[in-house]
């Protein structure tokens, strides 16, 4: 499914109206007319504020409020402006000759309300906003319009004061903002409202959200005659004598997500999984004398996974430099991998790091890396010609051309030691059966998600118990 920013959502209610002859005064009284019959099926006939500011988003709850009335619900509708203009303003005029009950917005009072309708500001929204309302209304009896209102509909950051809905009515596709702040969304309630599939679905939109049928339609398939050699061979350098785990879950996350042959390259002190291929370093950390056999190894994969637990020995830091500058397989680089980068990689490398590690990458702070991830996914993509999976609750993988995908199947459960490790080596696996990096690195995303997911909110699960999911996680998708 694409995803869309604002500017571009704005291009595609312009063409709709242009090009397809839907007025926006249509789209507007479908928008409204949505809202209502969500409504109608939580609390029929119940009593409803319906806050509306002063642009379209306020037109569409106007509308709303007008068809809630229509339907023999109680609308209440609170203005924060009567300086409305164009479609709002007809149908503030409509709302009128309903004889709807009206009040400024400086009356509003939460008490004694089913529920509450947040049409105060929509998707055009970049100004930081001073309203302490926006805050006061009880999350779980809010329906925000299109989108919450004082959230960033690009970067999903709050603009100084935002509602926190439990659903959100969007219209048309999804918007990144939105997928980077569900928290404050809640529930996303997708609405075409008329708009032409051709436009919604047009690859002119560079982001892809990772819905279960875009997974299952990217997920490796195999033929009749696969073979272990044929299903994707991996190597995995990881682990040291201070990590002897990491080298040991990147090897599970591989296996278990469908790599027919899993070799590892790591110190003696490494636990492997009794299915991997183990490739012992002659010492406690990575050495230039484990150059060699490494390259050599590379000739019979299809695929790299390297750094989890390696380490930051200045002689491990030199070996991971120049395998990456001198293998040309597609390659996943997690950990202290990233800390050797060479200038230039490949659009087939993909880099996995978390918000501290993208900071040192672009010498940028976290803090300022949140405001807009997107934006800095695709600067690192740039900087080394590669592909970056950027770690969140809502994990975004960019290319250096500005394509993008989002996963936002992640949960709390994924928050522990090692779940980057298993993350790396399910990317890896992906990238030998076949995908491109994006795709590797969202759908690997997606299928950690989604086996956390399987595993509810089991406390002490640890990375292994999630990587022993991954099975039933790809089994859900076929």
């Amino acid at each position: 499914m694409r995803v869309v920013t604002a500017k571009q959502m704005g291009e595609i209610d312009s063409r709709t109206s242009r090009d397809y002859g839907l007025d926006a005064q249509v789209l507007m009284e479908l928008a409204g007319r949505c809202v209502s019959d969500w409504l109608q099926q939580r609390c029929p006939g119940g009593r409803v504020a319906f806050l509306c500011g002063p642009g379209n988003n306020g037109g569409d709850g106007l509308v709303a409020a007008r068809a809630w009335a229509d339907r023999g619900g109680r609308a209440v509708v609170y203005l924060m402006s009567q300086e409305l203009k164009g479609d709002a303003l007809r149908n503030l005029e409509r709302a009128r000759q309903w004889k709807l009950e009206m009040h400024p917005l400086s009356e509003f009072c939460a008490e004694s309300f089913d529920w509450f309708v947040d049409a105060l500001f929509g998707t055009g929204l970049s100004r930081p906003l001073d309203l302490p309302l926006l805050e006061s209304l009880p999350p779980e009896r809010t329906l925000a319009v299109d989108i919450p209102s004082g959230l960033h509909a690009d970067t999903g950051q709050v603009l100084g004061q935002a509602v926190r809905a439990r659903t959100t009515i969007t219209f048309g596709p999804p918007k990144l903002g939105q997928l980077l702040a569900l928290d404050q969304c809640g529930e996303l309630v997708l609405e075409p409202i008329g708009f032409p599939r051709e436009q919604l679905e047009s690859e002119e939109w560079p982001g892809q959200w990772l819905t279960p049928e875009l997974a299952r339609e990217w997920l490796p398939t195999r033929g009749a005659a696969s073979h272990k050699r044929t299903t994707g061979k991996v190597l995995v350098v990881a682990g040291s004598t201070r990590y002897p785990g990491a080298g040991a879950l990147a090897t599970l996350g591989a296996l278990r997500s469908g790599a027919g042959l899993v070799f590892t390259y790591g110190p003696a002190s490494t636990r492997l999984p009794l299915e991997a291929i183990p490739l012992i370093s002659r010492g406690d950390f990575l050495q230039k004398a484990d150059l060699k056999p490494l390259l050599k190894q590379l000739e019979e994969v299809d695929a790299l996974c390297l750094g989890p637990g390696l380490g930051d020995e200045p002689e491990t830091l030199e070996v991971v430099r120049e395998l990456l500058e001198r293998s040309e397989l597609p390659a996943v680089v997690d950990a202290d991998a990233l800390r050797a980068l060479p200038e230039r990689l490949s659009p087939r490398v993909l880099l996995t790091p978390h918000a501290g590690e993208l900071s040192r990458i672009l010498r940028v702070k976290s803090s300022e890396l949140e405001k807009d991830r997107l934006r800095y996914a695709v600067q690192a993509a740039r900087n080394f010609n590669c592909t970056v999976l950027f770690k969140g609750p809502a994990t975004l993988v960019a290319t250096a051309g500005g394509r993008y995908a989002v996963s936002t199947q992640g949960t709390p459960v994924l928050a522990q030691g090692g779940s980057g490790d298993v993350l790396s080596g399910i990317c890896s696996s992906l990238l030998a059966q076949g995908l491109g990096a994006l795709e590797a690195g969202a759908l690997g995303a997606y299928l950690q998600g989604t086996a956390g997911r399987l595993s509810g909110v089991a406390a002490g699960l640890g990375a292994e118990g999630l990587a022993a999911m991954l099975p039933g996680a790809w089994t859900s998708l076929t």
